[in-house]
């Protein structure tokens, strides 16, 4: 199941319970669940670099927690671009950069981050929080991917093949070895069927083959063909 798909329930529970903890702390609306009236202004008057988690950017007055709630939208943002670009730019194969999809998918880089901007605003302090852990932790999981697991084809393959190439390289001259240089792979010569069972057919069934064999081979099967016609 995509992380996003389980994430979305998460917010907006999460969302639901920061909006009404002010009106369960006053008791102006039902308990939520087993969260009774002191449960909730104990947890209403909790706060982090000065600012309440049910608090949002509308709802603060000092100009500090304006400053920390504009601060963890920005890095939120700026974890969500720079985690897409880096899968666009970096994880995807060289011939899928002139697709259509391509080009949208890199319109998502920024139409995202767009969309944490103007919801930003609006959100609990608690669920922005929530929200940048989260950014952070798949951040780190996409350096990982890179590094370790890339696209076959993508720029961060080719990395992670020069330096599969350099630790053998030095693993070799370790052991006292030559180093490992890359070399062009020989193509494969297709050798003809006329000459595959030369050893198990009469002499007239090979001067028939002889006949027929289209394609030299390359251990000298055809020419001995030819002499015994």
């Amino acid at each position: 199941m995509p992380a996003s798909l389980i994430q979305a329930p998460i917010l907006c529970s999460l969302f639901y319970t920061l909006q009404s903890l002010p009106a369960s702390a006053a008791g102006n609306a039902e308990p939520l669940s087993g969260i009774d009236r002191v449960m909730a202004g104990d947890i209403e008057s909790l706060s982090i670099f000065g600012v309440r988690i049910a608090d949002s950017f509308g709802t603060v007055v000092s100009p500090q927690s304006h400053v920390v709630i504009g601060v963890a939208v920005a890095l939120m943002c700026l974890m969500l671009f720079a985690m897409q670009w880096l899968l666009i730019h970096r994880n995807t194969p060289k011939d899928a950069m002139d697709s259509p999809q391509f080009r949208t998918q890199k319109l998502t880089a920024f139409v995202f981050p767009a969309i944490y901007v103007v919801s930003g605003g609006t959100l609990p302090f608690g669920v922005l929080l929530y929200w940048l852990t989260n950014n952070l932790w798949n951040f780190g999981q996409t350096l990982c991917q890179l590094r370790w697991f890339p696209a076959p084809g993508s720029e961060a393959g080719e990395r992670k093949a020069e330096r599969d190439h350099e630790r053998e390289n030095r693993r070799r001259a370790a052991s006292g070895l030559p180093s490992w240089k890359k070399s062009a792979r020989r193509p494969r010569v297709r050798r003809p069927t006329c000459a595959a069972s030369v050893k198990s057919r009469s002499p007239a069934a090979i001067a028939d083959s002889a006949r027929t064999c289209s394609s030299p081979s390359v251990d000298g099967t055809w020419e001995r063909l030819r002499g015994m016609r």
